[in-house]
């Protein structure tokens, strides 16, 4: 492992490990059912692959690429994708139904109504992943608890509540409102939908990890119809589930890309600081990031093996990078399709932009960005703290440094 800091951006490069096999449950032929159970939702479509034309060719790239999930299910993130796939999976296990002939609509109906309206999901979360079990609660006509750490906005609690869900913010950490969620759902019998993992729960937080293989099956499409190949991909990571589940399939379909693991720096950078200890990095206590979604202190232990083993370079980055991003997608080159990015969908963006417009010279080398290189980034979320955004892009909120 080889750690420096440019721009103060904290970066360490993966060059110790030997590469490994991708899980069999990440699998493409394991996860081949995802996209086609998505396909069933009333509201599914893919989302748009953005092609920033204008900035890769001020910056002589061959592309520049944002998966633009804000627009997923009209949820503004993308998190839907695994908890509907793991709700509906833990419904035909409940209901003995035969997973890969059901359809999603088919739970709405009066018969299986009847079986499974009694049935309450909780789960902790930043924001996204408890509006997507929420959203999904909501649409199978069941209950949902969601717990939310100390400082979440008020924004994205009424996001969560108008869904129906009995919404509950605590004043301890990620971690700790994990631990509180676990424990609430143990004592009334409720069924956790929770994407990380830990001893003895490991089932349904891989059933979430392969609902996003329809993001990654999306993108596939996509860049073949772009006729280009991505040479980086730049992936966020919270406790990490995302960020694994879509490098896992993603190196599937684009073997030769070279992957980029993105934190907040500092307050929340438990996968830099794993990556370089190869052992669990658990960042404990409250900690602060305009970053909220990744502001998680312990990765998930399913998943940090594999980023261990096949991600090339991690990336722990001050919250000026996700303003940048933020700002740029808001108010892109002339010519590039505007988008609105949150703090935690923006930081890819930021990153990229940063990494080719010369302020990271020795950086862009060392990951070998060059005039063919083609980006891709995810914006994993809309504005899902409306006041927030409105500083940062409108009145320039945590500039860049000089």
């Amino acid at each position: 492992m080889q750690k420096w800091t440019e721009y103060h951006i904290d970066f360490l490069a993966n060059d110790t490990q030997p590469q490994a096999e991708i899980p069999t449950w990440l699998t493409l032929s394991a996860t081949a059912e995802v996209p086609k159970f998505h396909a069933t939702l009333p509201q599914y479509h893919p989302t748009p692959l953005l092609n920033l034309h204008r900035l890769a060719a001020d910056a002589k790239i061959a592309g520049l690429y944002v998966k633009n999930e804000a627009e997923r299910l009209g949820l503004n993130a993308f998190k839907a994708l695994g908890s509907s796939y793991a709700i509906s999976k833990i419904i035909c296990q409940h209901l003995g139904l035969d997973f890969s002939a059901t359809k999603f609509t088919d739970f709405q109906s009066p018969a299986l109504q009847d079986k499974i309206r009694s049935l309450v999901f909780a789960t902790a979360t930043d924001g996204n992943h408890g509006r997507g079990v929420a959203w999904t609660a909501a649409q199978l006509g069941c209950r949902a608890h969601i717990f939310m750490p100390a400082g979440t906005e008020a924004e994205r609690v009424e996001a969560i509540r108008k869904f129906g869900a009995t919404v509950t913010v605590t004043d301890g950490s990620y971690d700790e409102t994990v631990a509180l969620a676990h424990a609430e759902a143990t004592a009334h019998g409720w069924t956790l939908v929770q994407d990380t993992a830990f001893p003895g729960y490991e089932e349904i937080p891989r059933l979430i990890i392969q609902g996003y293989a329809t993001m990654a099956a999306e993108i596939a499409d996509q860049m073949a119809t772009a006729r280009q190949l991505p040479t980086h991909i730049f992936l966020q990571a919270g406790v990490g589930s995302m960020a694994g589940g879509m490098l896992a399939t993603l190196k599937q379909y684009f073997p030769s890309a070279q992957f980029i693991i993105i934190e907040p720096q500092n307050v929340a950078c438990c996968m830099l600081a794993t990556a370089m200890q190869n052992d669990s990095a658990a960042i404990e206590g409250v900690q602060q990031t305009i970053m909220a979604g990744l502001n998680c202190g312990t990765p998930c232990p399913l998943i940090m093996p594999l980023l261990h083993r096949h991600a090339d370079f991690f990336a722990a980055c001050p919250d000026f990078v996700a303003a940048h991003g933020m700002r740029l997608a808001a108010k892109p080159p002339t010519g590039d399709a505007a988008h609105i990015s949150g703090e935690s969908g923006a930081v890819g963006l930021g990153l990229a932009a940063l990494l080719i417009s010369g302020r990271l010279p020795q950086t862009r080398r060392r990951m070998g960005i060059d005039d063919n290189s083609v980006l891709l980034t995810l914006n994993t979320e809309g504005a899902m703290a409306e006041s927030v955004w409105r500083q940062i892009v409108l009145h320039n909120a945590l500039p860049l440094p000089e």
